[in-house]
């Protein structure tokens, strides 16, 4: 797995894991990413007790966006040790799916989230986070040399 930025020195970490989705539109040339208003994120969050990667990202999804996924796909494993405001100093070992919408069964929980249908090469230096914005820089890579 990959670590994407550095660790402090003298900085106790608090492992987080969490599952996280690229969502592709039908048409395959845009994807979703969320905003608050002034970030720009994937869909997806930590992994709560007692649920695997699949059952946090599908959780998490239906709280940020009401949709549950179809053709869910193993994208990639990243590492980041990162600090937040609301959590402080965190291991982040993110868990990162491709995937589609497939029916919307609820209205969102997380009301201050907007889901926004971006091309990724516009967005790929806008991302909240530097793991996010390498998973960005790897998918284009990727959906480059093959369709995805």
């Amino acid at each position: 797995m990959k670590y994407v930025g550095e660790k402090e020195e003298n900085i106790e970490y608090k492992k987080r894991p969490g599952a996280y989705a690229i969502i592709i539109d039908n048409n395959k040339e845009e994807i979703g990413i969320v905003t608050d208003g002034k970030d720009y994120f994937y869909l997806g969050g930590g992994i709560e007790e007692g649920e695997n990667e699949l059952q946090a990202l599908k959780r998490e999804l239906i709280e940020e966006a009401g949709y549950t996924l179809k053709n869910i796909e193993k994208f990639e494993e990243v590492g980041s040790y990162i600090y937040a405001e609301d959590k402080g100093y965190l291991e982040l070992i993110a868990y990162v799916y491709i995937a589609e919408f497939d029916e919307k069964i609820a209205e969102p929980i997380e009301k201050d989230h907007t889901v926004l249908w971006v091309k990724p090469e516009d967005y790929a230096n806008k991302m909240c986070r530097e793991w996010q914005t390498y998973i960005m820089k790897r998918f284009i890579e990727k959906r480059e040399g093959k369709n995805l």
